[in-house]
C-alpha cells in the first residue's frame, strides 16, 4: 500500500479503533518529518454525537514554514478547489457550488483499497482574511445535508482547517488541522503505522503546489 493510500486510510477511517482508547485520557503526541521541516501532532480521543453515543474523535495540526512563497500563492491553491484533488491524492473531487468570492461547496469522494468502504463528504469552504494580523485561514465544516446522497457512507463531523501567515520576508507559516469523526471502519494496525505521514501528506502537496504557482 503506497504512502497516499496509508494517508487516505489515517485522516479518514480511524473510527473503530478507538474504543479501547475512548477510556483513556486524551494525550497528544509530537512528531517531525522531511528531515524536520513539518512537526505533526496528533491526538485520538472520544466526543459525543448527535445521539449523545461516545465515538473516535482523530485530531492533528501540522505545521511547516517556507521561504520565497507568497502567502498569495497559499491561497490561490487552496481557493482553486480542482487542485484539491493533489491536496487529497483523491480522484474525485468536486466544486458543488460557489456562494460568495470567499465561500463555495465542496464534494470529495474517498476511494479507500479493499477491503475499507469507501466514504464520501460535503462540506462549506469558507476563507476569513486577517490583514492585521498577515493570515488567511481556510475552514472546512461538514454540510451532509446539501448534496444528494450516494451509495457510500458520508462524514458528518469533518472540520478541516488551512492557515496562512505571512512572517516576512518571504516566509509563510502553513499550518493543517483537522478534527474528524470518521464514518467508516479500518483495523487498527493500519493507523499506527500512519502518523505523522497521514496529516504531513496534505500540507507538503499544498507547498509543492505553491511553489509551482
Amino acid at each position: 500500500m503506497n504512502a497516499s493510500r496509508k494517508s487516505q486510510l489515517a485522516l479518514l477511517s480511524m473510527a473503530s479503533l478507538c474504543t479501547g482508547l475512548a477510556a483513556q485520557a486524551a494525550q497528544w503526541k509530537t512528531e517531525t518529518t522531511d528531515n524536520g521541516a513539518i512537526t505533526v501532532k496528533t491526538n485520538i480521543s472520544s466526543r459525543k454525537d448527535e445521539s449523545g453515543s461516545s465515538v473516535p474523535l482523530i485530531e492533528y495540526v501540522a505545521t511547516t514554514t517556507t521561504d520565497n512563497v507568497s502567502m498569495e500563492r497559499y491561497i490561490s491553491v487552496v481557493k482553486d478547489v480542482s487542485k484539491h484533488k493533489a491536496i487529497l491524492n483523491e480522484k474525485d473531487v468536486r466544486l458543488l457550488n460557489t456562494v460568495s468570492d470567499n465561500e463555495w461547496l465542496v464534494y470529495y469522494y474517498f476511494d479507500t483499497p479493499w477491503p475499507v468502504p469507501d466514504a464520501d463528504v460535503v462540506a462549506k469552504m469558507v476563507l476569513a482574511q486577517d490583514v492585521a494580523e498577515k493570515k488567511s485561514v481556510f475552514t472546512l465544516t461538514a454540510a451532509p445535508t446539501l448534496f444528494k446522497k450516494t451509495s457510500v457512507k458520508r462524514h458528518s463531523y469533518y472540520n478541516v482547517t488551512y492557515e496562512f501567515r505571512d512572517l516576512g520576508s518571504g516566509r509563510v507559516e502553513a499550518t493543517t488541522t483537522a478534527k474528524i469523526s470518521p464514518a467508516i471502519e479500518v483495523p487498527q494496525w493500519m493507523i499506527r503505522q500512519a502518523f505523522p505521514e497521514s496529516a504531513a501528506e496534505g500540507l507538503r502537496n499544498i507547498v509543492k503546489l505553491a511553489r509551482q504557482k
